[in-house]
């Protein structure tokens, strides 16, 4: 139906007035309900979820209050009062300040000022007391009692946290519900309104049809963007440009190209974005167009009622630029260019996504940390930076025909992906290499570096790249724990030793705290007298599937820090048990007692020594404490004055395993030791071995000569007696003449030797 322009202005000004109407009723309704989702969400961003992070926050710091305490408790660093825990203090009290403020439960915040208050006022006391007081008094049992009392107020604080999060949180859910049945009613009117508005466009569509066409033919030549500053073309059927705007003719002249030329650089693209389109029924299409050094984002939209096809150009090429720098700075190392941890995890898990065999390998500059601390961070970087270099171009080298990546995962550490199955003699073969041009390179001022290996394989050790991962780095923590290699090949055995490590020195954690372990004493022989004068304490750990090996735990122990409660339950324990024997009118027998290297050096050892002593009444020569050479000759000059203040206490000091470590003869006769033990290693084939008869005779001769009294370990024949005896050592301890015992089976010894006493004396 044919109708004239005035009449089809006229009827286009009642739709227009219509939906102007009922869009200003939408808008305010949408507006209302819209005021409300905003007040209700800016309740929730401004106040209700800040509490909540304040909350979490402030339940931190209360912890991190605490550990810094127990710290300065544990190293006697002021520093971590002084600086770490006033600041957490500080922090603490801002935050409750804020708290305070925000219309929350009064009572329940006053409790926690309360609370920190009296944190900070035993902090107060409890540095005073660890600066001032006497470590030979009672400065670690009140401290000890500062710390018991902080936990209580940390445990205190959690559920007023608590109750606090948890009324916000409901807070937070009744707003939420607000503003969804908010959103929901929007929605609905929102959706009625369209039905309305389409309803109104297909009544009036005919009369617009004949109008629309020709108007909008007319608004394109009169409103095309003329101004606008990006490239704007219209293409006619033949792909021909049948306008362009002053912007594009700009472009051109920059390029110094002609309209023929850019529409031919065009039309490939174009053409194929068009069939797209046709095929898939689409509206638009967008793709990226690179013309000289520049790069364009296109959008290409098909005008169907005018048929014709507009192309909008928007010159990207400085936001490609900044993306591809970020690009490279997420998944590179800004000092080596080598790619980074970010890259690294990418192609692990894209390599074991894929059928193809892949050999993994981490590297790790050994002593890196001292080698920080000697040259500085700068320095220490020029290092890595040449190791960097160095490695890049050897990895080139001994590579070279294979697929293979090269990363930077740390400031130490560097990884390797080959993809290839690279089997354990061809890994060997190129760490070897690579050691050797290392070895044969100085860095930076002649400064050597060695390096760790860890390696393993993909689908052989793992099929997933965070099982990858973990056994790659156990391969390397164990190369870097072992002396005698530099290089571990990850294997299921060691998987499911460390896996098995993990779950025993959590069970040994369990089995401290509820004391399971017990003590057994190997009795000591006095050979010339035919005596017992003292008995070893060796540490035991029954479980239902029979005893665990102290060679097992023991290390676990040492590794997770569980040997210094351990440590200091066994020298209790064994003190008491050395009172006990005095008390039975056993004075003449000395208890010895392992110490481990960490519990020596533990700043709080000679302390916990003073306490056991008054808490167990144990006469101190009665207990002998055994320390290894290792351990001796670990500073010492601090060594040999804490051995000095180990025998004014009254204490019995010997050398454990001797011969086995690299004591100095020079410094060994500093040393207040009381006795030296021969290790078993030298006993057992003592009988057939000369080199080993030598050596337990120079010790022999050398205890003698420094007037220090000689004990074999490992005694298990008469023929190593009879040997010992004439070699003058006079006393022993093993399996020949009595195995470890536990408590009851060593009083019949001992009430048996003092029976065959009195049945020779009478």
């Amino acid at each position: 139906m044919d109708v004239n322009s005035a009449t089809l202005k006229r009827n286009a000004g009642i739709i227009y007035t219509l939906i102007l109407s009922l869009g200003a009723m939408l808008s305010s309704f949408v507006y209302f309900a819209s005021q409300e989702v905003e007040d209700n969400t800016l309740s929730l961003i401004e106040r209700e979820i800040p509490i909540l992070d304040k909350l979490q926050q402030l339940d931190s710091f209360f912890t991190e209050q605490e550990l810094y305490l127990n710290e300065y408790y544990a190293n006697q660093n002021q520093t971590l009062y002084s600086e770490n825990f006033l600041q957490t203090a500080a922090m603490t009290n801002g935050l409750l300040a804020q708290l305070a403020q925000e219309d929350v439960v009064d009572d329940k915040i006053q409790g926690l000022l309360d609370a920190q208050q009296e944190i900070i006022n035993l902090a107060r006391r409890f540095d005073i007391n660890m600066e001032t007081g006497d470590p030979n008094g009672d400065m670690w049992d009140i401290a000890r009692e500062h710390l018991a009392r902080f936990s209580e107020l940390r445990q205190e604080t959690k559920p007023i946290v608590s109750s606090i999060a948890m009324e916000t949180n409901r807070r937070v859910e009744a707003q939420y519900l607000q503003t969804r049945q908010s959103l929901q009613q929007t929605n609905q009117t929102v959706l009625l309104y369209s039905f309305l508005i389409l309803f109104i466009a297909v009544v009036v569509g005919r009369y617009f049809k004949s109008y629309l066409n020709v108007s909008a033919k007319n608004k394109r030549l009169a409103l095309f963007p003329q101004r606008n500053p990006n490239p704007i073309l219209s293409l006619d059927k033949g792909n021909q440009i049948a306008f362009a705007n002053p912007a594009t003719y700009r472009l051109l002249e920059a390029l110094n190209l002609s309209i023929d030329s850019f529409s031919q650089a065009l039309l490939d693209n174009v053409s194929y974005q068009q069939k797209q389109i046709m095929d898939n029924k689409q509206q638009h299409a967008s793709f990226d167009f690179s013309l000289e050094d520049r790069t364009f984002e296109c959008e290409l939209h098909w005008l169907r009622d005018l048929d014709t096809w507009d192309l909008h150009l928007v010159d990207i090429t400085q936001r490609r630029l900044a993306e591809e720098k970020l690009s490279y700075q997420a998944f590179h190392n800004t000092d080596t260019g080598l790619y980074n941890k970010n890259k690294f995890a990418q192609v692990v898990k894209s390599v074991t996504a894929s059928p193809n065999h892949v050999a993994v390998g981490a590297m790790e500059v050994r002593h890196y940390n001292q080698l920080m601390s000697r040259f500085g961070l700068e320095q220490a970087a020029e290092i890595i930076m040449e190791l960097a270099n160095l490695l890049n171009r050897q990895f080139a080298r001994h590579l070279e025909g294979l697929d293979y990546a090269f990363f930077q995962t740390s400031d130490k550490q560097f990884s390797l992906i080959i993809q290839t199955d690279f089997c354990s003699m061809q890994i060997q073969d190129l760490v070897a290499k690579i050691e050797l041009t290392v070895e044969n390179n100085l860095f930076c001022n002649g400064i050597h570096v060695e390096l760790d290996f860890g390696f393993c394989c993909y689908p052989e050790h793992a099929q997933t790249d965070q099982a990858l991962n973990r056994a790659l780095n156990i391969a390397l923590e164990h190369a870097i724990a072992i002396d005698h290699s530099s290089l571990v090949i990850y294997s299921n055995e060691l998987g499911d030793a460390i896996s098995k490590d993990i779950e025993l020195t959590e069970k040994l954690r369990v089995a401290i705290e509820k004391q399971e372990l017990e003590l057994y004493y190997q009795p000591q022989l006095d050979i010339l007298q035919d005596k017992i004068i003292g008995m070893e304490t060796l540490i035991r750990w029954p479980t239902s599937a029979g005893f665990i090996s102290p060679g097992e735990f023991i290390p676990l122990a040492e590794k997770s820090g569980l040997i210094i409660p351990l440590g200091e339950w066994i020298v209790e324990s064994a003190c008491l048990r050395a009172k006990e024997l005095v008390d039975n009118g056993f004075d003449d027998l000395v208890v010895a007692i392992n110490i481990s290297p960490l519990q020596f050096r533990h700043p709080n050892f000679y302390q916990m020594l003073i306490q056991i002593l008054k808490k167990t009444q144990v006469p101190p020569h009665v207990v002998e404490l055994e320390i290894t050479e290792g351990v001796i000759m670990h500073n010492e000059t601090e060594t040999i004055e804490l051995l000095h203040k180990l025998k004014k206490l009254g204490f019995k000091l010997s050398i454990d395993d001797f011969g086995t470590g690299y004591s100095s003869l020079s410094y060994l006769k500093q040393f207040p030791i009381n006795k030296l033990k021969i290790d078993q290693s030298f006993i057992f084939n003592l009988t057939d071995s000369e080199a080993d008869q030598a050596i337990v005779q120079a010790i022999v001769d050398l205890g003698k000569n420094l007037n220090l009294t000689l004990i074999a370990e490992g005694v298990e024949q008469e023929a190593h007696l009879n040997l010992l005896k004439q070699m003058g050592c006079q006393e022993i301890q093993g399996y020949y003449f009595s195995r470890p015992l536990p408590v009851p089976s060593l009083n019949e010894l001992l009430a048996s030797q003092i029976k065959q006493r009195k049945s020779a004396s009478a």
